[in-house]
């Protein structure tokens, strides 16, 4: 039987009233005229079957920046039906500038059970006002990150590698020595101060709530609390819990924890979970390429780190010499495809084979590509002929290898590129045939989750923001109200390589030599040359272009960019987001930016004339996309004289808002 949500009215109060006190018990009691006051106010929630029976509502206090939960009730025959998290989805959704939801529930009765199961943490507990002053738990449940909590959550670091400890590992520390308890507690040795950063879930609330002994329980939410928490994206843990239990058991409270650990550990900015639990560790592999989340015990955790301080020198994760291309599948390609390397969890190759065929059956309506690294095909995907400027991914596979999750990302943001290179305003990702590590870089990368698909807008023209948001309603009503609370910098970023007018920013010309060029943004000139650039670097996202110190009062962030490759080019070829400018020694920066740019430690030693305490400066850019026409010397001088500018390219250059707008219409002609 269907159940629908509604708002109830002072109509229902009859209904409303006899559902309390069928469960006083429980709920406790309210007079009708509170139950009037609520209804009149719009804050109750119900659930009616078709024939019109309420078989449960949600009461609720609406106040500026949380909800408190007062009564949530579901009849006895209607409940493990899921009803009670529908209301609950429903209260989320009404949620404005509220952050939190809040409710207390006293610890022996059964509902107390339930709200760990919809995502509550208890956070703490407080006696009641009953003359037996039984226990209340305190339960919150996020719908934004608080202000106050900003001071406790962690911010990952760029020097030192930032762990997320499970529960058993947080109980290990304060433990007697064991031959059990030794390596987690390794974890806090002075040796390990300067390469490890401690973070917690607040799922682990949840497991010390677990406990019997209530001094046992303060004082764990008290060491607890010393320990900064990582902020995860709520979104994404729904997402990665429903992905986990589809692998990993949940039959017992502990196993619903440890999935709720992992999804908000995956969901975060912290790539490492650390874990004495060998059934997680049998599933780490699994884990990893379906989340992208390394799960590690405390033991080979140290020894890796120990290995890596015995080193010399940073050694970069790079493949020197790769060929890599795209090409499209032919029929001697089906023989040698490695289907067993794409396959999800639980999918046979006769299924994933099936989906594959269908496509590969319609040429006139789908191109399926493979992405080659030398002799390996590493990525599939399959394009959608299409004429509503909407280019349409129906599958998407990224091979299991060391490097799925590089090729991941360079996949999605190459199928960006290549609907921006043909004048195309959307792409969407369907879901059905997706690899599903590629989720959370699709968030990351600008797109919006929808009930099959993902959906990113990628408008290369110049319009107002009216503009924008008229077509996106055109192109995809359904997702509007989610682009129409955006700043303008957030909706420009999100829209790619938009160029959103009366933006609040700079805009710049940056000189940058071709062998850099090659490096760090133009594939085309990369694929053209016999060794190519560092695919770890031209396959990026987000990159740094490192310049000696000068004019940077005038470079700041947030900005645009405009690419000019000198001679013998003399071209803009390209535009990016400016992210970041950072100003250090090369020391500081060569350390916090290693995995960045295309400069290794001897070419910066140089650029700072020898001497590693010279400050220089890094520039940190994303969403970087190679213009359609290239725009010439020639050109440019032709918008710098109409604007009465004169031209100078020895070094950056900050422009007006109006010639970076007549550069963005010269490099996307419409």
């Amino acid at each position: 039987m269907k159940i629908n949500i509604s708002q109830l009215t002072p109509a229902d109060l009859n209904a409303v009233d006899e559902l309390m006190k069928r469960y006083s018990q429980w709920l406790g009691f309210l007079p009708r005229e509170a139950l009037q006051s609520y209804l009149e106010k719009g804050t109750v929630l119900g659930a009616m079957t078709d024939d019109g029976q309420l078989v449960g509502y949600l009461l609720y206090a609406d106040r500026y920046d949380y909800f408190r939960i007062t009564h949530l009730c579901v009849l006895e025959e209607y409940q493990r039906q899921g009803i009670a998290k529908q209301l609950l989805n429903d209260l989320k959704g009404l949620a404005n500038t509220q952050k939190v939801i809040k409710l207390n529930c006293r610890r022996d009765f059964p509902a107390n059970n339930l709200w760990h199961k919809l995502g509550f943490v208890a956070l703490d507990e407080k006696p009641g006002r009953s003359k037996e002053g039984h226990l209340l738990t305190i339960w919150h449940f996020m719908l934004a990150p608080e202000d106050q909590l900003q001071l406790f959550q962690a911010e990952t670091s760029d020097e030192t590698l930032d762990i997320i400890i499970d529960a058993q590992i947080f109980f290990d520390f304060y433990e007697p020595d064991s031959d059990k308890t030794k390596p987690s507690k390794t974890l806090l040795a002075d040796f390990l101060v300067d390469s490890l950063n401690l973070r917690i879930t607040d799922e682990l609330f949840n497991e010390i709530h677990r406990h019997n002994d209530p001094e046992h329980r303060e004082e764990s939410r008290h060491k607890a609390n010393n320990f900064l928490r990582v902020e995860a994206d709520l979104h994404l843990v729904e997402d990665f819990d429903k992905l986990l239990r589809k692998f990993l058991p949940s039959h017992k409270r502990s196993q619903e924890s440890d999935i709720r650990q992992l999804a908000k550990a995956a969901a975060s900015n912290v790539n490492t979970f650390v874990t004495r639990d060998r059934n997680l560790l049998k599933k780490s592999e699994e884990i990893a390429n379906r989340t992208g989340l390394e799960v590690i015990d405390p033991v080979n955790l140290i020894i890796q780190l120990h290995e890596l301080s015995e080193r010399q020198s940073y050694s970069p994760n790079r493949i020197a010499g790769l060929n890599l291309w795209w090409h499209r599948l032919e029929s001697k390609d089906l023989a040698s495809l490695p289907f067993d390397s794409f396959l999800e969890h639980q999918e046979t190759i006769g299924k994933f084979r099936q989906k594959l065929d269908a496509l590969i059956a319609q040429p006139n309506h789908y191109e399926c590509e493979l992405l080659r690294s030398g002799n390996e095909i590493i990525a599939i995907r399959v394009l959608a002929n299409s004429s509503d400027k909407m280019l349409a991914i129906p599958l998407a596979r990224v091979a299991f290898s060391a490097n799925r999750a590089l090729f991941g990302r360079f996949l999605i943001a190459d199928t960006v590129s290549k609907a921006v290179e043909k004048n195309l305003d959307m792409v969407k990702f369907e879901t059905s045939a997706l690899t599903s590590s590629l989720i959370p870089d699709l968030l990351e990368m600008g797109f919006l989750k929808y009930s099959d698909h993902f959906v990113r807008f990628c408008f290369s023209r110049c319009l107002g923001r009216h503009e924008v948001l008229s077509a996106i309603s055109k192109l995809y009503p359904e997702s509007t109200r989610n682009y129409q609370d955006m700043s303008d910098l957030k909706l420009e970023r999100y829209c790619s390589p938009l160029d959103l007018e009366a933006t609040n920013q700079r805009h710049f010309l940056i000189p940058i030599r071709p062998v850099y060029a090659m490096g760090l943004i133009d594939r085309q000139q990369s694929a053209n040359d016999l060794f190519g650039g560092n695919p770890h670097v031209l396959l990026r996202w987000d990159n740094v272009y490192y310049r000696k110190v000068n004019r940077h009062k005038m470079i700041k962030a947030p900005g645009r960019i405009l690419w000019y490759v000198s001679s013998p080019s003399q071209q803009i070829i390209a535009m990016s987001h400016l992210d970041e400018v950072v100003i250090d020694t090369l020391k500081e920066l060569f350390r916090r930016f290693k995995k960045f740019g295309i400069l290794e430690w001897n070419d910066l030693y140089k650029m700072c004339d020898h001497n590693p305490l010279k400050e220089l400066m890094a520039l940190r850019f994303s969403h970087t996309f190679l213009f359609r026409e290239p725009i010439s010397l020639e050109v440019l001088k032709s918008v710098f004289e109409a604007n009465g500018v004169g031209l100078s390219l020895q070094g950056p250059l900050q422009l007006s808002s109006k010639v970076f707008h007549a550069l963005f219409q010269k490099g996307y002609p419409n």
